[in-house]
């Protein structure tokens, strides 16, 4: 089974998020906007997993989280990967909160590379995707939109960590919450 650990999202962020993609969905341009149901913060894609498997990454993420106190997270600006000039995917930035959730990202991927998990090479960026290109029309129209956007949250906590099934579907996927850790 498809599997990942991802930061859930309250409803209201989610319902704020739904407003953003629509102001930018006005420009016509070919992107597949994440469903708002959907939104998350992935800490570590762990891929296709055995049914056996989310035993040892429910150890692991309770000792990556010894001692991580509940914390607050807020959103911020929106960009793109790689960049504005070459979009690809449409972000939300993390903005306070984000070292907090940085480090917690790396202890993940120590313990979970430590049970056999492939190592991701890039470095964490900590972001909610909302949006990824599937042609340029449009694009340069919606860029510029994005680059005169305003988007900020309230504080909002991060009280556990989610490990969550994808279904790829014909629709988009189907994520379910398999289990969950607890922050101290």
């Amino acid at each position: 089974m498809r599997t990942f650990i991802a930061v859930e999202v309250p409803d209201a962020i989610k319902e704020r998020i739904a407003e953003l993609e629509n102001r930018l969905k006005g420009t016509g341009t070919d992107i597949k906007w994440v469903d708002p149901g959907n939104i998350h913060i992935t800490l570590k894609f762990l891929g296709n997993v055995e049914t056996h498997q989310p035993a040892t990454i429910r150890d692991g993420l309770r000792e990556a989280l010894d001692s991580t106190d509940p914390f607050a997270l807020t959103l911020g600006r929106v960009g793109a990967f790689p960049d504005m000039n070459r979009p690809r995917v449409f972000w939300v930035s993390v903005d306070a909160g984000r070292d907090k959730l940085t480090t917690m990202q790396q202890r993940i991927e120590s313990e979970m590379h430590a049970r056999g998990f492939v190592r991701e090479e890039r470095p964490f960026s900590p972001h909610l995707t909302i949006g990824r290109v599937r042609s340029p029309r449009g694009l340069a129209k919606l860029t510029e939109l994005v680059q005169g956007t305003e988007f900020e949250t309230e504080p909002f906590p991060v009280t556990r960590v989610a490990v969550v099934k994808s279904d790829l579907q014909p629709d988009g996927p189907v994520y379910t919450v398999i289990d969950h850790v607890e922050l101290d």
